[in-house]
């Protein structure tokens, strides 16, 4: 998507069209995201971002999701990020398999905002097998965050056993959320954890369990007697 260089393009004046309201300055920036110069690229897409107007933009913000920066691509991951774009959703997802790791987070973190239950396996492949530590960390936060009854079970069994104190705690929340009687028991283990905030979680966690599994004894009682 590169062109060839103006030399009327800084960075600074890039950034001084976020204020403008016109056609000329959606104009300016569509050019300028197709600059030789990577950073100048970059910064045409923070400002599409930006731009009251960036909407209108929205194809090259797409485009530059294939860009042969990393730079620009991470830039276009954070403007669909913030303006939750759902029709990047496959070629965002594609960005999981980026070589660079930077990248690959920034993929996870969008698409914590355009999620789709289809996505739950890859991120919770990388989450699992990823290399880089802040990569596993940003997997454990999205799919903590898109967790549903059907899906939290796989999740909560990869988290209680993490060696991260937090993800053990979001372990018990998700038990919390989710789980039945079955689960108290590996509650049970939880509140003998190391680590006190998750002794805490735990326990938090157990009194929720055991509070449902109350309402629904008495429900099944009512609905007895009426019977």
């Amino acid at each position: 998507m590169t062109g060839a260089r103006s030399a009327s393009f800084t960075h600074d004046a890039l950034r001084a069209l976020v204020t403008r309201d016109d056609a000329a300055s959606l104009a300016t920036l569509r050019t300028a995201a197709a600059d030789a110069d990577q950073f100048i690229r970059r910064t045409a897409i923070e400002i599409i971002g930006r731009h009251p107007n960036g909407q209108g933009l929205r194809d090259v913000v797409l485009t530059a999701l294939t860009d042969t920066s990393d730079y620009v691509v991470r830039a276009s991951c954070e403007v669909i990020k913030d303006r939750a774009w759902n029709e990047a959703h496959d070629a965002v997802a594609r960005l999981l398999r980026s070589p660079s790791p930077a990248t690959r987070q920034v993929a996870i973190r969008a698409l914590g905002k355009i999620w789709r239950p289809t996505d739950f396996e890859a991120v919770r492949r990388i989450y699992n097998c990823d290399a880089v530590l802040a990569v596993k960390r940003e997997a454990a936060w999205v799919l903590r965050a898109q967790a549903t009854a059907a899906d939290w079970r796989q999740l909560f069994e990869d988290l209680r056993g993490d060696d991260l104190p937090r993800h053990r705690a979001w372990a018990c929340e998700l038990a919390a959320a989710f789980g039945g009687p079955t689960t108290i028991p590996i509650m049970d283990a939880l509140c003998a954890d190391r680590d006190g905030h998750v002794r805490k979680a735990a326990e938090k966690a157990i009194t929720t369990l055991r509070a449902r599994r109350s309402d629904d004894d008495n429900s099944d009682s009512v609905g007895t007697e009426r019977r």
